[in-house]
């Protein structure tokens, strides 16, 4: 039996078990030209000593290794490129980030917060019992607090008028047990102060004109109080001569700028005298109109409604007691205290 030729039994083997050829094997070898060399340092060499120790005969996987070992390699080129792989602030946050995230609180400070929450990250050592922070004020801090100044309390400032009274023994205070009525005036106002009781006992309103400038102007008051007319009465004097007299002296006052007040003459106990006095009253009170000048009517006061003197109020009949020369300073004080004095 003739023994056959080896190459032919060689070729029919080959043929008898054909190679198959796979889907990476033409682009396997153009791959593999573009695999790093095993000696290249870093991700590179890795990528090229991993391929190189896969044994030839694993077939399709061996190429699926080639592939992946490839995709690994262009990733990491591509992260080494500049401007690869940037993470874009405008990028959708991690959840992570998102679910430790605590919304601001406007009433809160954030200074302190975040002081804290630094030391602790940069604090090597951890403490193995931390201490809960400081809760943060509820009241924001602005910077620090400046204290103003605080205003002086306003100082109540009260002028003071000195005054004088010109008068008879109705305004000296004859007869009367207590003090006269320009010093109880003097006690009661707080704008007024007494310079001079100018009231001289049995004096008519001509013997006031002549004393002005020594009993009055000598004192420079602020304001005068002018009661005179009852001793012209009682000596027969007519209402026109007594008008003139207090004439001259509101005339003489005026030019020195002193604010003047003029006073009705009060009532009588004797019932005969009530009209007489009641006439020189209107004659006093139309003069004070002429001029403008403020009129006080103590007659009003303390009379009845006969028209003489309220007993409480006279010791005699004509000059006040203590409680008429209370009631005149009263009346005065009601009638000019809203003036300003």
């Amino acid at each position: 039996m003739a023994h056959p030729d080896p190459k032919v039994i060689q070729a029919k083997r080959q043929m008898a078990h054909p190679v198959r050829r796979g889907p990476f094997k033409p682009a396997g070898s153009g791959l593999a030209s573009l695999l790093p060399n095993t000696s290249d340092p870093g991700v590179y060499g890795s990528a090229a000593r991993f391929v190189a120790g896969l044994k030839p005969g694993q077939g399709r996987r061996r190429w699926l290794l080639v592939a992946l070992a490839v995709l690994v390699a262009a990733g990491a080129l591509a992260a080494s490129l500049p401007g690869g792989l940037i993470y874009k602030a405008s990028a959708s946050p991690s959840p992570d980030l998102a679910a430790n995230v605590v919304p601001a609180d406007p009433t809160v400070s954030q200074g302190p917060s975040t002081a804290v929450a630094s030391a602790a990250a940069t604090d090597p050592t951890p403490d193995a019992s931390p201490t809960a922070p400081a809760t943060p004020s509820a009241t924001p801090t602005m910077g620090p607090t400046v204290s103003p100044t605080a205003a002086p309390p306003t100082k109540l400032v009260v002028k003071i008028y000195p005054f004088v009274t010109l008068g008879d023994s109705l305004t000296s205070g004859y007869g009367d047990p207590g003090p006269a009525w320009p010093v109880r005036l003097d006690k009661e106002d707080a704008n007024l102060t007494l310079a001079h009781n100018a009231g001289v006992v049995g004096d008519r309103t001509a013997d006031m004109w002549y004393r002005l400038n020594s009993d009055v102007f000598a004192y420079k008051p602020n304001v005068l109080f002018i009661l005179g007319g009852t001793n012209d009465l009682g000596h027969g004097y007519g209402v026109s001569a007594t008008i003139s007299n207090l004439k001259a002296i509101i005339l003489a006052a005026r030019a020195k700028s002193i604010r003047i007040f003029v006073l009705t003459i009060p009532p009588d106990s004797y019932q005969g005298m009530a009209d007489k006095i009641d006439t020189l009253n209107a004659a006093i009170v139309h003069l004070a109109n002429i001029y403008q000048i403020v009129v006080i009517d103590i007659h009003a006061a303390l009379s009845t409604t006969s028209g003489v003197f309220v007993p409480a109020y006279t010791v005699d009949g004509l000059h006040f007691s203590a409680a008429g020369a209370q009631r005149v300073a009263d009346t005065i004080y009601a009638r000019i205290h809203r003036l300003g004095y």
